[in-house]
């Protein structure tokens, strides 16, 4: 049985060598999205109540125009009952797509909205310190009080005032007198 990860890096590699990889993306997007607002469909592409060309069916009514190989990709998870691994499949895609045109995804959280200046001085930086094309994407957390947590390519930077806070406080509470 592969995992989300081997689908994702297959289905790169194919749509690559066709050069459809950001059309299947965005079809995968699409599907990701699907299934999102209709978790029901998941549930029934999955359930082995249904014979697997009704399954199969379905696959095809909804999704009959995209790419031919999510297409068949569709089909494969549903005859496996694996359709449940599509979202982690769309992330998997995602990120190697990403890597694969050098562009760098970053979450920026702060406690307000950065400001388009402010957005475009962090990318810029990041796009100097990583060498790739980087996106920044800005979530915006009250709990954060000031400063701003980056994440990216499983990396967290945390420059808050609450990990300042934190990290003075263990210093003080190990200081001996």
């Amino acid at each position: 049985m592969a995992d989300a990860n081997e689908y994702g890096k297959a289905l790169l590699m194919l749509s690559l060598e066709k050069g459809s990889a950001e059309k299947v993306l965005e079809e995968l997007t699409v599907v990701k999205n699907a299934l999102k607002e209709n978790p029901k469909y998941t549930d029934l592409a999955d359930t082995p109540a249904l014979p697997s060309s009704l399954r199969m069916g379905l696959v095809d009514e909804a999704f009959g125009g995209f790419d031919e190989y999510l297409l068949n990709l569709l089909k494969i998870l549903c005859e496996k009952r694996e359709f449940y691994k599509v979202p982690a499949i769309c992330d998997s895609f995602s990120g190697y797509y990403d890597e694969s045109i050098g562009r760098l995804r970053v979450s920026a959280v702060t406690a307000v909205p950065m400001t388009p200046e402010q957005k475009a001085s962090l990318r810029e930086k990041l796009e100097r310190k990583t060498g790739k094309t980087v996106v920044v994407d800005n979530i915006v957390d009250p709990k954060v009080i000031g400063g701003v947590r980056l994440r990216y390519a499983g990396v967290q930077l945390d420059g808050t005032l609450r990990a300042n806070l934190d990290a003075m406080e263990k210093r003080l509470t190990e200081l001996k007198l």
